[in-house]
């Protein structure tokens, strides 16, 4: 394939002067300076694979279950031309990030993962960003170093005030029972994990998943080991109990500002739950629920989430 720079000089000598404007945009979209790099870094004793893009203010954008760093482009590429650096890194348990030695996916070291990771990209504070496990993670850091995190949002999941002490919970997300069937991992290999496709269509059952949305999270699956690590989140949530939230707990305050984005037509959680999580913001807080969207708003909205993001951080 040829170069741009290669194609611009080529045009340049000829008289297609009309194609200029196409080729310098081109040109700038290509530039190094806009191009997401993949690295890998280690923190908390776990090799992270992480997408960075952008320069500016450090932002972390954390993915949920069943999702890749991937989940965030659309979010990611528009927040770092905004003047932020922007890293996108695949969860402990998700692949290529390694998995867990000792099978710890407890919800106080998901936000342990998230403080290192900030300190490992050389950094002392961060706006935190989270989907689904990466909004527990995201929260969980809140709580453990309020001082590090300055801003956060949340997507799809409320403070643990909104589900506290109402075990119906279970039944909008029975996956969390579910998954801890001992041959649960040969009941989502079937038929070439025709489960991951099952999810989306649930949680989300007004978005038509593109396919190679649904191949990036079926990889996940296919990947050595990945049903382990990242069903290990599940396991540890029931394993643990209320010691693997830590110090999150639904008395938990958050003063920091805070962003709520929600889908109205989410297939997994009575969004009136994130009214009944309100008081546990203190500090200055927004909710935005978008009509027509389900569990994924970066994926169904991504440029609605962004725009509401960008806007969170300016005010």
């Amino acid at each position: 394939m040829m170069d741009l720079r290669d194609l611009y000089t080529k045009y340049r000598r000829s008289r297609s002067l009309k194609l200029f404007p196409l080729i310098a945009l081109m040109l700038c979209i290509s530039a190094p300076g806009n191009a997401v790099s993949e690295r890998q870094i280690v923190a908390n004793g776990i090799v992270f694979h992480v997408l960075e893009q952008g320069s500016g203010p450090l932002v972390l954008l954390l993915h949920g279950y069943p999702e890749s760093a991937k989940s965030w482009d659309r979010v990611q590429v528009k927040i770092a031309a905004a003047g932020y650096r922007v890293v996108a890194p695949y969860l402990r348990g998700y692949p290529p990030t390694e998995a867990s030695p000792t099978g710890d996916y407890q919800v106080k070291t998901l936000g342990a993962d998230v403080l290192e990771l900030i300190s490992a990209l050389g950094e002392e504070h961060a706006i935190v960003i989270g989907h689904d496990w990466g909004a527990f993670a995201a929260l969980s850091a809140v709580v453990q170093s309020p001082g590090v995190v300055e801003r956060l949002v949340m997507l799809s999941v409320p403070h643990p005030l909104g589900t506290a002490g109402d075990p119906s919970v279970f039944l909008e997300a029975p996956h969390f029972l579910y998954y801890q069937l001992p041959f649960i991992e040969l009941w989502i290999r079937r038929n070439d994990f025709a489960h991951v496709g099952g999810i989306y269509r649930a949680w989300s059952p007004t978005y038509e998943l593109p396919a190679e949305r649904l191949e990036d999270a079926k990889s996940l699956f296919r990947a050595e080991g990945g049903p382990a690590g990242m069903l290990g989140y599940y396991w540890s949530f029931f394993s643990a109990g209320a010691e693997g939230l830590g110090a999150l707990t639904p008395k938990s305050k958050i003063e920091i500002p805070s962003l709520v984005i929600a889908g109205a037509d989410d297939g997994a959680l009575d969004t009136s739950r994130f009214e009944t999580a309100r008081p546990a913001f203190t500090g200055p807080y927004s909710y935005i629920e978008l009509d027509g969207v389900g569990h994924f708003p970066q994926l169904e909205a991504p440029d609605a989430v962004a725009d509401h993001i960008l806007s969170f951080l300016k005010d």
